[in-house]
């Protein structure tokens, strides 16, 4: 029983730590890859609103849904990773602020179209476009 227990608390724990950087370089490295994930999933959003309206209402929910949950998790999992110096947290401090730009521009779309359709798809991909030149951009110099 104490087995249980044991194995219990450390499911519990487990999702709560964070994980390391070793070093700057380690930190930017991470950096760089959520910035790329985030970028590819803002990019077939922009792709997916900037299709003309082909795309059917409920494909697009699905597919905004998770893009949604995916640029979130990113975030998540970077937020988590503990910079190992004031520059890196500087640093992480500008991706996160990008994703989490991201992650309400896209959300915001998934509700327009739960609600009927995308209000103005033509501005939702240039903001969506700009997002991602920023992405690949941190991408670029981090890399």
């Amino acid at each position: 029983m104490r087995r249980v227990w044991a194995l219990v608390l450390v499911g519990l724990l487990v999702p709560g730590c964070s994980s390391p950087a070793w070093d700057d370089h380690d930190y930017e490295l991470k950096a760089a890859a959520s910035a790329e994930a985030v970028g590819s999933t803002v990019e077939a959003v922009r792709l997916a609103v900037g299709g003309g309206g082909r795309l059917t209402r409920p494909y697009l929910t699905v597919l905004l849904t998770n893009a949604a949950e995916q640029v979130q998790s990113v975030n998540d999992q970077f937020g988590a990773v503990q910079p190992p110096s004031k520059g890196a947290e500087a640093l992480g401090g500008r991706l996160l602020e990008i994703g989490d730009r991201a992650e309400k521009a896209v959300s915001k779309l998934l509700v327009q179209v739960r609600r009927d359709r995308v209000e103005d798809p033509a501005a939702a991909a240039r903001e969506l476009a700009g997002l991602g030149e920023s992405l690949r951009r941190f991408q670029d110099e981090h890399e």
